[in-house]
């Protein structure tokens, strides 16, 4: 059994490398890995590219510039990002498609223990894991009654109630309980991007979006919270292993320099 993982990168050679070491050494499964680098100056550089595919021979490196793609969105980085991970799945050749930001990292047994969760459970076109939330330097991070993602900070600590209410936060936990369902409250979309393993065949009928309305952007929803919608609406079932098996550094947003 093969994976492959996507990862969009721009220029974080240092925490790309601890990602790449994760997806390599991945248990009881094959993982390739897709690196799609966003006019990445160290994907441009031959010499560095070249240590880096000879360090990591299960990863193929394909450095995208903007010059050969006019479709690429510009003006609000999730689009651009949806895209440069479409690109990437568009190359997997495997039955499932999982994806992992530059910045974080798997736990050795994260694909396989969704590739089996899929495999028990064929009606659904995805799985997910949870995540444990760590500093730059290792340590537990705790998000101690706010949301750190809501876009408005006066609205974090209500948005943490919320959440801990369906049970995501947890009080003292640095331990994230994504869900992807619908709930009395609507649609609770809360399912990172490095969380998720996808049928491939689930992933061609539903890309990541790219086009964002204006009322998105300015609620700065996010590529992965605007894919988990379109699987919802489209009635995609969704499988959770209940496992924190993704490690999530505070302080990035992936591909964060994209648009500088």
């Amino acid at each position: 059994m093969t994976v492959t993982v996507v990862t969009p990168t721009k220029g974080r050679p240092r925490s790309l490398r601890r990602a790449l070491r994760s997806v390599a050494a991945q248990e009881g499964l094959s993982a390739a890995h897709v690196v799609v680098g966003d006019d990445c100056p160290h994907l441009r550089d031959e010499d560095r590219r070249r240590a880096l595919e000879e360090e990591f021979p299960h990863a193929r490196f394909v450095n995208v510039a903007p010059a050969d793609h006019p479709d690429m969105p510009r003006d609000y980085l999730p689009a651009r990002l949806s895209y440069l991970r479409n690109l990437g799945v568009g190359l997997a050749r495997t039955p499932y498609v999982a994806h992992l930001d530059d910045d974080n990292a798997y736990a050795p047994g994260h694909l396989r223990s969704l590739v089996d969760l899929l495999e028990r459970n064929p009606q659904a076109g995805v799985a997910h894991s949870w995540r444990r939330l760590l500093t730059e330097d290792g340590a537990e991070f705790v998000p101690d009654g706010e949301d750190p993602w809501h876009p408005i900070p006066r609205q974090r600590a209500a948005s943490y109630r919320t959440l801990a209410r369906h049970g995501v936060f947890v009080p003292g936990s640095p331990v994230v309980r994504d869900m992807m369902r619908m709930t009395g409250d609507g649609m609770l979309n809360r399912v990172d991007t490095n969380e998720l393993l996808l049928r491939r065949e689930t992933h061609e009928l539903v890309p990541f979006p790219t086009d964002f309305t204006v009322w998105q952007r300015i609620l700065e929803t996010t590529e992965d919270m605007a894919l988990c919608e379109r699987l919802l609406r489209a009635g995609v079932v969704a499988v959770c292993s209940e496992q924190d098996t993704v490690d999530y550094y505070m302080g990035g947003f992936s591909n964060a320099a994209a648009l500088v």
